[in-house]
């Protein structure tokens, strides 16, 4: 017979919690009997008061309804491990049992970051060397949930846990071929359980050792013929680099003055790969303008060369446009040009909204050319002229025939039109 346990596989619950756990069969039941970790077997039922500390009472709708529960008021450590109930219904001889694991909750006892070491000891890697990574969190009941980050980065790739002596170990790894952005970057590992009121956070900070990085030319504005101007440069490099000053083809060390002692250099200020160098003119001249300025930096890793250009000019402003602007615009251009070809063409074919208007001009040309043809009126064979008062209906006044005026009248209203009939000559017999 099968029996129903609420809830189901594990639950997790933390010392002093209460905890409920209800087994169902589909008929009466007579017995109702659970064993406890740490407490042994245990009859119940709906009548029996609870246990001598008050600790354990049955749970549920009664044994007639084949209810057969318990009631934790507060859950031991030593209740860790498999609970059973075994129910024996009325009509049965042998009992049914259904079982659970009870998870009784245990934070880490600590948390670990482990990372390979660099080529130059220690954390201290080299701009491209493979850094391995991994946090472990210790004799967690259950496995502790682990994340890892690099600043604000999530990089873990996998979790792991197992279980030792009733103990669980979680681990996350990670990897990645580390850059020079990546130095003075934190490697935190956050271990989050159901035994601990806040999460435990461990942290591990890189250093990552890297030779001056290359910059487009500096462009510095705004300089005042007179007065004084200060050149400021910034270089990202680590361990610290040498720095030193051409100014045209002088060389000036930082910290010291040109020949002339209208240079002035300063000593590198800075840390942690982010060093600023400053060049003071005192008086800026002209000539100072149109001189090359060069800083070099060197360290272990390498070296690099900035180029300075100084303007008296106030520093333009323009309009940025991205990628995603300049392709908007493009294509706004195209379909412009796309819809002016459409346009040009349907009106040289006649095609859609200028097909009416063809028609029309078709038509138009169709009864001009009707209204050309030479319509005689007969006559009299003696006149040799037409009155030209007369109008004939057939002929086109203004480019179009007149359906009206289908009388033998007088535009201007006269009636007395030569009646052709009475000039004709008859033969008369002799």
């Amino acid at each position: 017979m099968f029996i129903n346990i609420e809830p189901r596989g594990e639950t997790a619950v933390k010392i002093d919690e209460s905890l409920q756990i209800l087994c169902t069969a589909p008929q009466e039941i007579r017995v109702c009997r659970v064993e406890i970790p740490g407490e042994g077997s245990i009859v119940l039922t709906p009548s029996d008061p609870p246990s001598e500390d008050g600790n354990i009472e049955y749970f549920g709708k009664g044994l007639i309804a084949g209810d057969c529960g318990v009631r934790i008021a507060k859950v031991k450590e030593s209740y860790h491990g498999i609970f059973k109930c075994s129910l024996t219904t009325k009509n049965a001889r042998q009992e049914s049992t259904a079982s659970l694991n009870i998870v009784v909750a245990k934070p880490p006892e600590s948390v670990e970051i482990f990372t390979n070491s660099g080529s130059l000891g220690g954390n201290v890697f080299r701009k491209g060397e493979k850094l391995e990574i991994s946090c472990k969190a210790k004799s967690g009941r259950p496995a502790a949930n682990l994340t890892l980050f690099l600043d604000e980065e999530p990089i873990g790739e996998e979790r792991i846990s197992y279980d030792m002596n009733r103990n669980a170990i979680a681990m996350q790894n990670a990897s990645r071929s580390l850059d020079w952005t990546d130095n003075n970057k934190v490697i935190r590992c956050i271990a989050n359980h159901i035994a601990l009121r806040e999460p435990i956070i461990q942290n591990k900070t890189l250093e990552i050792f890297y030779p001056p990085q290359s910059q487009p030319t500096v462009e510095r504005f705004g300089y005042i013929i007179g007065q004084e101007g200060v050149i400021n440069v910034t270089v990202y490099a680590n361990p610290r680099p040498r720095f030193i000053w051409r100014v045209n083809n002088e060389r000036i060390e930082e910290g010291r003055p040109d020949e002339s002692n209208r240079l002035q250099t300063t000593t590198a200020i800075g840390d942690k790969g982010v060093w600023s160098v400053t060049l003071k003119i005192l008086s800026v001249q002209k000539s100072d303008t149109e001189k090359e300025y060069m800083l070099m930096a060197t360290n272990n890793e390498g070296s690099n060369e900035y180029r300075i250009v100084l303007s008296t000019s106030s520093e333009p402003t323009g309009v940025d446009l991205d990628a995603g602007s300049i392709i908007g615009i493009v294509v706004g251009v195209l379909v412009l040009l796309l819809i002016i070809f459409l346009v040009i063409f349907a009106r040289a074919t006649g095609r859609w909204c200028f097909a009416a208007r063809r028609r029309g001009d078709e038509e138009t040309a169709g009864d001009v050319g009707a209204g050309s043809e030479a319509h005689i009126t007969p006559g009299d064979e003696d006149e040799d002229q037409e009155d030209p008062r007369i109008i004939d209906e057939k002929v086109p006044q203004g480019g179009q025939e007149n359906p009206i005026h289908t009388s033998t009248e007088y535009v201007n209203g006269r009636t007395d039109i030569k009646d052709t009939k009475k000039d004709e000559k008859t033969d008369t017999p002799v």
